[in-house]
């Protein structure tokens, strides 16, 4: 499969083409998931492939070990696969957006296994409608591969959140819940390095056993996949202290006042104080211009 799929590239297919038709095949990565455009790109770039000996991330030799692609091929790839015209633009995501990075979910319903209904549950990305309109959009393609059945425009919602947002922040309950979390992440803070170090030292330890051939690459890829996540979850606590330790005014009349002049990363820390997501359901009514908060369900932390 990977000498097909390398010869696939090479020969000018996209990686968009080649994803969708091994997603279609139901061929997983070696972690057992679905294929992304990132996942193929980093196989097709490991020095692995042609039977070379990485080290945290650097070539050191040669293994003993049959090559899948001869280091011809190899090279055909890394020059291919970094050269400057491949790079994706990023543009919308961080300067225009107020709920980019994970706030809003896809809640377009599916059919599980059960026989019965899910929702989609993947995130909601930025994109423009054909008129230039802000909006979010549930993609069918990269990188979420979600239904592409769900679409928002961007400032009314944007309004909308903001509005409850605020108002949740004025409020004397949640203002005192979030002043006793921000005392207690602060003082947790050492406690939260010494973990951080810990899983540093837990990979650096994987990696020596996987040099020693003590464990397999799949054993390493579990390791290193937990460590990210509890590094990620980690990092957010410490994140979540300083915001927490930055919060502005307490008065509704205030914090319209910061909200105006805040620059959008700053928005965003406010609101992930209190939002965790919204689910965006499909609309209940065609073609209505006002916003439908009827599709719109609130998860509040």
């Amino acid at each position: 499969m990977i000498r097909d799929v390398a010869k696939r590239v090479l020969d000018g297919e996209s990686m968009r083409s080649v994803v969708a038709d091994l997603r279609a095949r139901e061929i997983m990565t070696s972690a057992g998931r679905p294929w992304t455009q990132q996942s193929l790109s980093r196989l097709l770039r490991n020095p692995r492939l042609a039977g070379l000996k990485t080290y945290k991330g650097e070539v050191v030799g040669e293994g003993d070990w049959p090559p899948i692609l001869d280091m011809p091929t190899h090279r055909r790839l890394l020059k291919l696969l970094d050269a400057p015209d491949r790079k994706q633009p990023h543009a919308t995501n961080q300067r225009k957006y107020l709920l980019s990075g994970g706030f809003l979910v896809c809640g377009f319903p599916l059919p599980d296994e059960n026989g019965g209904e899910r929702i989609d549950g993947k995130p909601l990305y930025t994109q423009p409608s054909n008129s230039g309109k802000r909006g979010y959009v549930c993609r069918a393609g990269s990188p979420s591969y979600g239904c592409g059945r769900i679409r928002i425009a961007a400032e009314s919602l944007e309004e909308e959140v903001a509005a409850r947002a605020l108002a949740r922040l004025a409020s004397p309950k949640v203002r005192a819940r979030l002043e006793n979390a921000a005392r207690a992440a602060m003082s947790g803070n050492e406690t939260t390095e010494a973990a951080l170090k810990a899983i540093d030292d837990r990979l650096a330890e994987a990696g020596q056993a996987y040099a020693k051939r003590e464990i397999s690459m799949v054993t390493l890829m579990a390791i290193e996949e937990e460590a990210r996540s509890e590094q990620k979850q980690l990092r957010e606590r410490m994140a979540q202290a300083v915001r927490l330790q930055a919060l502005p005014a307490t008065t509704p009349e205030g914090l319209a006042e910061w909200w105006v002049d805040a620059p959008l990363k700053q928005r965003m820390e406010l609101l992930a104080l209190v939002l965790d997501k919204i689910i965006v359901k499909p609309a209940t009514r065609a073609g209505a211009n006002q916003l439908d908060l009827d599709r719109l369900e609130f998860v509040w932390k």
